[in-house]
């Protein structure tokens, strides 16, 4: 399982404004995001924002423990969106995208303070 900056933006980061079904599909398989050693990936979130102010989570996030793992909370929501899953078929995995949310992000990040891995969502 690849954990770097490089990876975590190509997965997790668009600039987009929106994305719909087709954009999720798009998304997802143009990111290589789509196909897992183990089939396809059943759920990916996009974060809507720039490189930057994502890192900033690293340098300024609280901390949030998860099964003993420390991690970094976003101080402010960001407008994610998820690609869920919704049919798997011999080389080809096709993606519904979910309502776009405001939620906190919660991260891992390298000992460069750079994000290497999206552990969830959250409300408060």
């Amino acid at each position: 399982q690849e954990s770097n900056p490089m990876a975590f933006r190509r997965k997790h980061l668009t600039l987009l404004d929106t994305i719909d079904h087709n954009t999720c599909n798009s998304e997802m398989r143009n990111k290589r995001i789509a196909m897992t050693r183990d089939g396809c990936k059943k759920l990916n979130t996009f974060i809507h924002a720039r490189e930057e102010v994502i890192d900033a989570t690293c340098t300024m996030g609280k901390v949030h423990v998860i099964k003993g793992q420390k991690h970094k909370k976003s101080i402010s929501k960001f407008r994610v969106t998820n690609c869920r899953l919704s049919g798997e078929y011999p080389n080809d995995c096709e993606y519904m995208a979910e309502k776009s949310a405001w939620k906190y992000i919660v991260i891992s990040c390298d000992q460069n303070d750079r994000p290497v891995h999206f552990a969830g969502t959250l409300n408060w």
